[in-house]
């Protein structure tokens, strides 16, 4: 039978992250996220320092690092951001085979597009203010700092998400679940993704 897969796409400070942490927990699967950024570089022999400036992020076409190093997985000579994500490609393909689980970013609904399993695409989103205000509270930032890296984030992962999944980051029709955090609480947003995930018949895997 098809493993059940949650990818959750996410605007910088909606809750993304604690939503699919606590549907995990309901549920009782993982929950990959930063996972999936130690383990591309275990997987390439890659160094984590070298590589952690590309996570999530799409190559600068102005300014940016070619890869040398790793093992014989690495595309050597192109730069980090397409080297991470070909190698986090084959992370969430080879953990996606083995077991239902959660993936938070790293364009996961398109990776696992035309695998295997069963998808469920959510996008988690919520009110600039309200957002602004929420790493306000959870970093300790001014206004005008948190601001700017509430922006700056959603810019990062837009791009980020229409480089390599090639579609458009946060379109409502791109997903299962739309879930706008401002109007519907955590408890709510992870109510709608379990009820979502146990009603999906399980597939069996094409033959």
């Amino acid at each position: 039978m098809a493993n059940k897969i949650i990818c959750i796409a996410r605007e910088f400070g909606s809750g993304g992250h604690e939503i699919a942490v606590l549907t995990a927990a309901r549920l009782g699967i993982r929950v990959y996220e930063k996972d999936l950024f130690r383990l591309a570089c275990r997987y390439g022999e890659l160094s984590e320092k070298m590589m952690e400036p590309a996570d999530e992020r799409a190559t600068n076409p102005f300014l940016f690092r070619t890869v040398h190093e790793g093992n014989y997985h690495v595309a050597r000579g192109l730069p980090t951001s397409e080297v991470l994500f070909q190698l986090q490609s084959h992370e969430i393909r080879r953990i996606a085979g083995r077991e239902s689980c959660i993936f938070v970013g790293r364009c996961a609904d398109r990776v696992l597009e035309n695998e295997p399993v069963e998808l469920i695409r959510v996008f988690v989103r919520a009110p600039v203010e309200q957002r602004i205000q929420r790493k306000m509270q959870q970093e300790s930032l001014s206004r005008e700092k948190a601001a700017r890296l509430v922006h700056k984030m959603d810019r990062q992962r837009k791009k980020y998400y229409e480089t390599y999944a090639g579609r458009a980051w946060g379109s409502p029709d791109g997903y299962d679940l739309y879930i706008d955090t401002g109007v519907t609480s955590f408890d709510e947003a992870v109510d709608s993704i379990c009820a979502h995930y146990q009603s999906r018949a399980a597939q069996p895997l094409p033959v």
